[in-house]
């Protein structure tokens, strides 16, 4: 998949990106609402040869969101395929968060599901994070309910053609 925009695009991640993954899963800010703790280049490694394996028909894919000027990852774009569900996902390096890459990243991705593919679209938030709750609602998600998964406290949110639709008239 690649997914081009005035001064981004969607992307895969190759190994060119090792550093900057690492740069953006080490940092704890990235971390702090998440059920992962900040990364070590030990786990770099594994994750980089889990990431090498992806293809399109991937249940779990990550994505690039990269600069376009001079092709640097800021941030991954996850896409989650369970059961019943597709899971979306979005994390930055801090250096580039609130302004904008992750609003329109999200919504270029969006552009490429098909409204029954939206239709079990997921977004989940720590309750605390008050940026990602904006963020998903900003995107047309709507709150569903709260959960625990492995021991966090998280909010799920759906998407919603109605706001969608809201949103891009605006």
């Amino acid at each position: 998949m690649y997914i081009e925009h005035s001064d981004f695009c969607l992307r895969s991640i190759t190994s060119n990106d090792a550093e900057a993954y690492y740069q953006i899963y080490s940092h704890p800010e990235v971390a702090r609402y998440d059920d992962f703790k900040p990364i070590s280049r030990e786990d770099l490694a594994v994750d980089m040869a889990r990431i090498a394996l992806y293809t399109t028909a991937s249940a779990y894919r990550e994505l690039a969101v990269a600069t376009t000027a001079d092709n640097k990852m800021i941030g991954v774009l996850t896409i989650d395929k369970k059961k019943h569900y597709v899971y979306l996902g979005y994390h930055f390096h801090p250096d580039y968060q609130r302004k904008g890459y992750a609003f329109r990243s999200v919504s270029a991705l969006l552009e490429c599901f098909s409204p029954q593919e939206r239709h079990v679209l997921r977004l989940v938030s720590h309750p605390d994070n008050r940026a990602s709750i904006a963020l998903a609602r900003k995107l047309g998600f709507v709150f569903v309910a709260r959960r625990y998964q492995k021991g966090v406290r998280e909010e799920v949110f759906r998407f919603d053609a109605e706001q969608w639709a809201s949103r891009e008239a605006q």
